[in-house]
């Protein structure tokens, strides 16, 4: 669910037609903060479903950028499949995958080439026989409401969609674009994130929670949006990698290939080296370079960190944690007999 709050107003954007030139009006919806969270229509249109003429109803919802959110039948006129069958459950989650495909093959054809009338199905309403939908295309329609299927899907993808965008694109200013960052909708989410200066601080801490929260391919691209100086942020750095608890696999990756051969403050490394447990044996390799090249700027915190990481339960990483202090301890100069006091410390407390 997107964050927003309940909704308290709407305005007409725009006027739009059907392909049977069908006026439409469009309104924005706004929520308690005078935001703009999506846009509504009522759509009434005519259908012939093989003979049947009957108008369909819907309330339909897009998102910010004209893509198909929802919609809600009304009780008086309920969709309904050949024969005048009323939807069941199954049919609207179909309907609505068909609606949220822009991809659709019904982009391409025109209503009446989704039928083979050289197969025909006795109607027990109507006085005559339909087609059967090709089985090629049965996947891109209802069963049963092929011509409502397609009419539909024009609606919600076609002029509309693409009136939205503009209209939106109309409004944009910086608040709008955070509310694009902090919501749920990875369209959203990936539209502002080309739209923003990412050089200005203000977004950066949106940027950082992308990482873990955004959806889709969303992470990997908000980490690259990550500023240069950000990396070496006393604010922003020890953020970023905590997050190495949260994030998956490839994105733990990312991080640590981020990290690499850049300077740690004291406490990010404090926090890197409480998040090893979640690291692979791979990703420890790659974590231990880092703070071998930190190792001047190691604390007594961190090296308790280590010690505890060397009598973990888990051998990959009990070896790697012993292999480093001890090859602290051999380095000899400076750091070494720094290291040894620490570890002085850690054993008299």
């Amino acid at each position: 669910m997107e964050r927003q709050n309940p909704t308290i107003k709407k305005e007409k954007a725009f006027v739009a037609y059907t392909k049977d030139s069908v006026m439409l009006e469009v309104d924005l919806i706004f929520n308690s903060e005078a935001e703009p969270i999506k846009y509504y229509s009522n759509v009434v249109t005519p259908v012939c479903e093989e003979g049947v003429c009957y108008n369909l109803v819907a309330e339909v919802y897009w998102d910010l950028l004209g893509n198909f959110m929802d919609y809600k039948e009304t009780a008086l006129d309920p969709l309904t499949k050949f024969d005048h069958i009323k939807f069941t459950k199954e049919d609207h989650d179909k309907m609505k995958e068909i609606l949220r495909d822009k991809t659709s093959l019904l982009a391409n054809y025109k209503a009446e080439d989704l039928v083979d009338h050289s197969i025909e199905i006795k109607s027990e309403v109507i006085d005559g026989v339909a087609g059967a939908t090709y089985k090629s295309l049965s996947g891109a329609v209802v069963r049963g409401a092929v011509y409502s299927s397609h009419t539909l899907w024009h609606i919600v993808n076609g002029e509309v969609a693409d009136k939205i965008t503009a209209h939106t694109e109309s409004l944009m200013n910086e608040k709008l674009k955070i509310w694009m960052l902090n919501s749920d909708n990875y369209h959203l989410q990936f539209y502002a994130l080309n739209k923003i200066d990412t050089g200005n601080e203000q977004y950066t801490p949106n940027l950082i929670r992308l990482i873990s929260e955004g959806n889709s391919y969303v992470p990997f691209f908000a980490i690259e949006k990550i500023p240069e100086w950000a990396w070496s942020s006393t604010l922003y750095q020890p953020k970023i990698i905590i997050l190495l608890k949260e994030v998956e696999f490839r994105m733990q990756n990312e991080i640590l290939n981020k990290l690499n051969d850049r300077e740690l403050e004291k406490n990010s490394i404090t926090v890197l080296t409480s998040s090893m447990e979640s690291l692979n044996k791979s990703q420890l390799k790659k974590a231990f370079n880092i703070l071998n090249n930190n190792r001047n700027r190691l604390s007594v915190e961190s090296i308790g960190e280590i010690e505890s990481l060397s009598e973990s339960g888990n051998k990959e990483i009990s070896e790697a944690a012993e292999q480093f202090l001890t090859s602290l301890e051999k380095e000899g100069g400076l750091v070494s007999k720094k290291m040894k006091e620490q570890r002085k410390k850690l054993i008299s407390n």
